[in-house]
């Protein structure tokens, strides 16, 4: 497969946000370097957005976005990320629903991709509502168009919701 550049939603609100954000973006980098997988990744500016659909006094969430430039299929990529999480202490839990966690990683854009199977959905299904994931992917690449929405990353933040306020780290 050639390479191409895919984006991946970080987060955390547990522990040390900003150490287990840079740990499991190392952790990534080093396993894809390993199956020489790689050949660049750009990272957005933090942000730190209050937890959202979650009960009161929830820690804040830091957030990012990483472009990797990889040959990876998808599938494969979510395993590496799944294992990832795993080793910087996130424990998934079988609900619905928003949860606490030390590492998130959520494969976001492949291009003009769009995937849909029991384990992954691309462009990530709820992208165009999540301000936290939108700026800092309109940060990397404000102009790049939405599979499936006809919105440039741009445009679909100028209307995502203001709530909850996302500020820079």
């Amino acid at each position: 497969m050639l390479f191409r550049t895919v984006y991946i939603g970080v987060g955390s609100n547990l522990g040390e946000r900003k150490a287990i954000l840079e740990e499991g973006i190392a952790l990534l980098e080093r396993e894809l370097v390993e199956i020489k997988s790689i050949k660049s990744l750009t990272e957005s500016p933090i942000y730190e957005t209050q937890a959202w659909g979650m009960p009161e006094g929830t820690p804040a969430f830091l957030n990012l976005v990483v472009a990797i430039e990889t040959d990876l299929e998808l599938e494969d990529l979510l395993k590496i990320l799944l294992e990832v999480e795993k080793e910087c202490g996130r424990k998934r839990s079988e609900t619905e629903g928003y949860s606490d966690r030390t590492l998130d990683l959520d494969i976001l854009l492949d291009g003009d991709t769009t995937l849909k199977t029991s384990d992954l959905e691309i462009p990530h299904p709820r992208l165009s509502e999540r301000r936290f994931v939108l700026q800092p992917l309109a940060d990397l690449d404000s102009g790049m168009v939405i599979p499936g929405s006809g919105m440039s990353v741009g445009e679909a933040l100028e209307v995502c919701p203001k709530e909850p306020e996302v500020r820079l780290f």
